[in-house]
């Protein structure tokens, strides 16, 4: 289908601009990228197919799929901090009242390519993760009516915020569900004021996102075609 070729398109082109990078610098970050990417694009293929399935417990089964690979959609932020180590912006020392200018831009063409290759990136994978939450919105509020739904995108968009805090502060993955009393010991054991507070600020980023995303498709036709 058309959105599978496009998805594996991009993470084509995404991988290449990735491996220059990386034989560029010998930095296994871009590496990690494209891995991100292919992650982040995981939720939008476990979407489509449990829309396309009629049987009750392959959609169940793919929309669970679904919400355990979800939070990686919207992890890729974070990969922000990266550019940490690379000096973008410093100041110099000017004469008082002279009315120059002390900042100083990086002329590194390096460091502003990491930043286009992180930012396009987490760009795209927020992007499709937007519009695999947007199709179960759609999905619930067709079925279920719209307080249901919404409730529903709350919900998510809190647990899979928390799943974004245990992805970077605690290191696992989307599969380490299949390591349940080591996963819940140590998510037991970071719980603290900045563990809520870090799932919150998340999870209201994540609304605004999705909040922009429908709004901007807020003149769309109906696309209860693409959910029955």
């Amino acid at each position: 289908m058309r959105i599978y070729r496009n998805i594996a398109l991009f993470i084509l082109i995404y991988g290449a601009a990735s491996l220059a990078l990386f034989f560029n610098s010998g930095n296994f970050l871009f590496l990690m990228l494209v891995w991100n990417v292919f992650l982040a694009s995981l939720p939008m293929v476990f979407m489509q197919c449990g829309m396309n399935t009629e049987k009750k417990w392959r959609k169940a089964a793919y929309l669970l799929l679904w919400l355990v690979f979800f939070p990686n959609a919207i992890y890729m932020i974070t990969d922000f901090i990266h550019l940490s180590n690379d000096q973008m912006i410093w100041s110099v020392p000017v004469e008082p009242y002279s009315g120059l200018d002390g900042t100083r831009y990086s002329t590194e063409l390096f460091a502003w390519s990491k930043l286009l290759v992180i930012a396009l990136g987490a760009f795209y994978a927020l992007l499709i993760g937007m519009e695999s939450l947007s199709r179960l919105y759609d999905y619930i509020r067709l079925r279920k009516g719209m307080l249901l739904s919404v409730i529903s995108v709350v919900g998510i968009s809190f647990v899979a915020s928390f799943g974004v805090f245990i992805g970077r502060f605690l290191r696992f993955n989307s599969w380490d569900l299949m390591r349940p009393m080591t996963l819940a010991k140590e998510i037991i054991r970071s719980l603290t004021g900045f563990t809520a507070g870090f799932s919150l600020i998340y999870m209201v980023f994540v609304l605004i996102a999705f909040g922009l995303f429908r709004w901007f498709h807020a003149a769309e036709p109906s696309r209860s075609e693409k959910v029955s």
